[in-house]
């Protein structure tokens, strides 16, 4: 994180000073200027304060990508469609692709979100699939349940697939972020 690094020389601080004034530990600020890890929630929210800039600015101009790594993402996060024909392929082609391409960081966090978002669907859909015969059943509804069930859930999915490749086509990836943030 070169922004905090040269924010703090800039202030003269070292990095124990500033840890001290955000409130932070020195590992975590250590972690931060080394590019190890990307601030996150309480601790984006401290930086961003003291900096003088909103955290989504601040992440925006730390996880810069180039258009060949903004179009490999879109990529890897538009091979969750496989769901459509096989099942689990919303996990197994981006886990794949995102095995032959760990080469950013900021990368690397975006594919973890938009990974587990699929795992979290699928589970979801399993989890409905398998209540909808019995709630079928006890509401006595002529229309089946399960197809419904299937026809919204994909409908979602699909929708958010598209969803997160606008915001990852315009870079905005603290959006992405902070949506996951928020499940």
């Amino acid at each position: 994180m070169n922004r905090i690094k040269e924010f703090r020389n800039e202030k003269g601080w070292t990095q124990s000073e500033l840890a001290d004034k955000a409130g932070l530990s020195l590992r975590t600020i250590q972690r931060i200027e080394s590019g190890e890890s990307i601030p996150q929630g309480h601790t984006l929210q401290v930086l961003s304060n003291l900096i003088g800039v909103k955290p989504s600015e601040f992440i925006n101009n730390e996880t810069e990508l180039s258009p060949e790594q903004i179009e490999r993402l879109k990529l890897i996060n538009l091979s969750a469609l496989a769901v459509i024909v096989i099942p689990f392929g919303n996990i197994i082609f981006p886990s794949i692709l995102w095995n032959r391409n760990r080469e950013n960081r900021a990368i690397n966090q975006t594919v973890k979100y938009i990974i587990n978002f699929q795992i979290i669907w699928s589970l979801i859909l399993s989890l409905l699939l398998i209540l909808s015969p019995f709630i079928q059943d006890l509401f006595q509804l002529a229309f089946s349940l399960i197809i419904v069930v299937l026809i919204l859930s994909y409908s979602f999915n699909i929708w958010i697939i598209f969803k997160f490749s606008r915001w990852i086509a315009k870079g905005d990836l603290f959006r992405l972020r902070l949506t996951f943030q928020l499940l």
